[in-house]
């Protein structure tokens, strides 16, 4: 295989992974939010205080947020390891494409 598909190898898989990771996380992103609105809707049978429940609901919806963004700063580490790692392969086999050259 030459060094150019090697270079195009990298990336394509390294998209199709960015894309199975997205579709994963959009995902998350869902389940997180339907459970989370969910505690926040039901937070008046936890407790019977208007005070306590407003409470609850604000945890709920505190720890949904956090969840919710959680999900998206993995999302954005895992896709930037995955492309930087395809640019560090397609640099490595551009400068082995450019030394070998010169020893032919």
């Amino acid at each position: 295989m030459t060094t150019q598909g090697i270079r195009r190898l990298a990336w394509s898989i390294a998209w199709i992974l960015v894309a199975v990771f997205s579709l994963v996380a959009l995902a998350a992103w869902g389940a997180v939010d339907l459970v989370g609105g969910f505690a926040v809707d039901r937070a008046d049978t936890a407790a019977r205080d208007p005070e306590q429940v407003a409470w609850i609901a604000w945890l709920f919806d505190t720890l949904r947020d956090l969840g919710l963004a959680a999900i998206v700063a993995i999302w954005l580490v895992a896709s930037a390891i995955t492309l930087g790692a395809a640019a560090v392969i397609g640099k490595a086999t551009r400068d082995r494409e450019r030394f070998s050259d010169g020893r032919r």
